[in-house]
């Protein structure tokens, strides 16, 4: 959805604006809202039930929009089937502060009513409609739209003249137009006309296939032939101005590319909306061919903070590079497939992020460690929070940009490096190809199934640990260099208990000066030990080094025989010691040594009374830890790997 309107809230947020703001990166701008935070109550949930018993076949719109005006006049045609049993009332949705003033089924006005603050009840009276007919509904109403958190019916100034728009995404389509907004039915197809002064364009979904002017009335037709969710649907009118960019998809047709946009912004809209040319023809060859090929893709500007996905016809407010790839990816995921309740929206934006990614990376304007690294400070900037949206009537929770934007891009970017990049994009491909899914509803069950089935790798532990779960790990990685050899210890803390350990795939870097070589390490419980040899000497280790993994890390190296003081590799045996420490005189006098763990946590004292002497490392557990000593009065330490 709208990548920019609440990415990163820093008005709840304190973060340094410099850490993300940074440029050829696709987290993009960071806007502030100067709403004040709150939820939409009960409302959501409520208005879900609504139209149940129906099953949505069209919608054919007749809406008259004046810019100069704050209020709406539509009659709107939901031609429908039940979608049940014999029924003989439906309710829709639509804000009562709406003035309803006429319903009228097959030609005879129908009773209807208001129930609670957005439930529009209509009753058939005597006549029982079958399941499998076909009816419609027929209903005029006006009224001035309550605008929402999001805006839904916004009416403002561009440069001394007037402009009105709709923004539905998530619960906001009610509030200007009566319909069936629960994410279960997408209609068919839509049929709308728009009426308008002269001297203002209207536009809307899908193809324009006739206007007029007459008596001072400027009259838009568009219709869309594909499948739709009610939010998706919008209108706009302003003096726009028209131009036209083309695509050209793997099939070898040429899409067009239409845009609408404020006079005063022509010249620079003409040339920087050129770069969506290019990301269509990426995305149409990467992922599957652009879902609505027989029509067009296009921007409208308006006034809201960022973008809006509606289908093949974005809304946007600039034309930043990042928000152009963002809500053109939204085209594949969020409009041919959409998640099937907004607890799932990462489908949508974690999606939706992620392209964006791809796209500075292919432009150079970034890389693939910054985009990740970008993510992993965002998300572990706190502890809890998970890629399932827990909290559907907080918009705030929807959107979270730490959340349902990065860390669901994230979850993607682990789910590549743990399944490779052939059996990832193969399960991408059929979760947007298949049958059952395109052009409907989606879950991340669906996504999981196609993954699964691409791979042959069980998912069940990581949307366990990821998706559903909270936090990350925090990782500690205890290495001891021995030449080409390096002898490791993995521990994990979670940051929160959601999840008592994640699963993952380690990725360490070893390297000297001349040789490196990225190891993958599998790692599913505390305290794994490891002996990997590299074919060349290793001077350091790093921990993934390319930003595969939500996780902090912190990496303890030492190198045998190179310690911090020659009598202690003297004196001390052996290094890695497992059950026993020794200690042996005769070159420097040690007069004391005590065992530390990491965080200086003092655990034994370790006998130098004479040659020989052994102390028993019953107890403590495998890991690294420093011995302090004291020798010819001086002080000094080494690190002691424990197996």
């Amino acid at each position: 959805m709208i990548l920019h309107r609440l990415l990163f809230l820093l008005i709840f947020l304190e973060v340094p604006l410099s850490n993300f703001a940074q440029s050829g990166q696709a987290l993009e701008k960071i806007f502030k809202f100067e709403q004040a935070h709150r939820t939409i109550g009960t409302q959501a949930a409520a208005s879900l039930a609504n139209g149940q018993n129906i099953d949505v076949i069209q919608y054919r719109a007749h809406w008259w929009l004046n810019p100069q005006s704050d209020s709406i006049r539509g009659k709107i045609a939901i031609v429908f089937k039940p979608s049940g049993g014999a029924m003989s009332q439906t309710s829709l949705d639509l804000a009562s502060n709406m003035l309803v003033e006429s319903v009228k089924f097959r030609n005879v006005s129908a009773q209807f009513s208001f129930s609670g603050a957005s439930t529009l009840n209509i009753n058939f009276g005597n006549q029982q409609l079958n399941p499998g007919s076909i009816d419609s509904l027929v209903i005029k109403y006006k009224g001035k739209p309550i605008p929402s958190v999001f805006g839904s019916f916004t009416r403002t100034q561009h440069a001394g003249n007037w402009l009105v728009y709709t923004l539905s995404e998530p619960y906001c389509a009610k509030d200007w137009w009566p319909c069936k907004q629960a994410l279960n039915d997408k209609a068919d197809s839509i049929d709308i006309s728009i009426y308008t002064p002269t001297g203002n364009t209207a536009v809307s979904n899908g193809l324009l296939v006739a206007q007029s002017e007459n008596n001072g009335i400027r009259t838009f037709r568009w219709k869309h032939k594909y499948p739709i969710a009610t939010y998706l649907i919008a209108v706009a009118s302003t003096n726009y101005a028209f131009f036209r960019h083309k695509a050209v998809l793997a099939s070898g047709d040429t899409l067009p590319v239409d845009n609408y946009c404020y006079p005063e912004n022509f010249n620079l809209w003409k040339t920087e909306m050129a770069a969506v040319t290019n990301m269509i023809e990426d995305f149409d060859s990467l992922i599957a061919p652009y879902p609505f090929p027989k029509e067009k893709y296009g921007h409208t500007q308006f006034a809201f903070g960022g973008g809006m996905e509606h289908q093949t016809n974005s809304f946007m407010q600039n034309t930043d590079f990042g928000l152009q790839a963002h809500e053109l990816a939204h085209q594949w995921f969020g409009n041919k497939v959409t998640c099937n309740s907004w607890e799932e929206i990462w489908l949508n934006e974690g999606f939706a992020t992620h392209m964006a990614a791809m796209e500075y990376v292919k432009a150079g304007l970034s890389t693939w460690p910054q985009e990740g690294r970008q993510w992993i400070d965002y998300i572990t900037s706190e502890a809890g929070g998970s890629v399932f949206c827990s909290d559907t009537s907080d918009l705030y929770r929807i959107f979270s940009g730490r959340l349902s934007y990065a860390k669901g891009a994230m979850v993607l970017r682990m789910l590549r490096w743990k399944l490779g990049e052939q059996a990832f994009w193969q399960g991408i491909r059929s979760y947007i190809n298949k049958p059952s899914l395109a052009y409907s509803f989606v879950g991340t069950s669906d996504l999981k199934a196609e993954l699964e089935n691409s791979s042959g790798q069980d998912l069940d532990e990581f949307f366990q640990d990821w998706y559903k779960g909270e936090g990350y790990p925090n990782m500690q990685v205890d290495a001891m260099i021995e030449g080409d050899s390096v002898h490791l210890i993995l521990s994990q803390q979670s940051s929160h208990p959601s999840v008592s350990f994640f699963e993952m795939d380690v990725p360490l870097l070893l390297k000297n000066g001349i040789n490196d070589t990225i190891i993958s390490l599998p790692f599913n419980q505390n305290g794994q030990m490891y002996s990997i040899g590299a074919g060349f000497i290793i001077d350091s280790i790093g921990a993934d080094p390319e930003s595969h993994w939500l996780a902090r890390w912190n990496v303890s190296q030492i190198t045998r025989n190179k310690l911090l003081d020659e009598t202690a590799a003297k004196s001390f045996y052996p290094n890695p010691a497992s059950k026993t420490l020794v200690f042996r005189d005769g070159f420097q006098k040690i007069s004391s040594a005590i065992l530390f763990d990491l965080q200086g946590r003092k655990l034994l004292s370790i006998k130098t009374d004479r040659n020989g002497e052994k102390t028993s490392l019953e107890g403590i557990a495998p890991g690294m830890y420093l011995i302090q000593f004291s020798s010819s009065g001086k002080n000094a330490s080494m690190k002691l790997l424990i197996e």
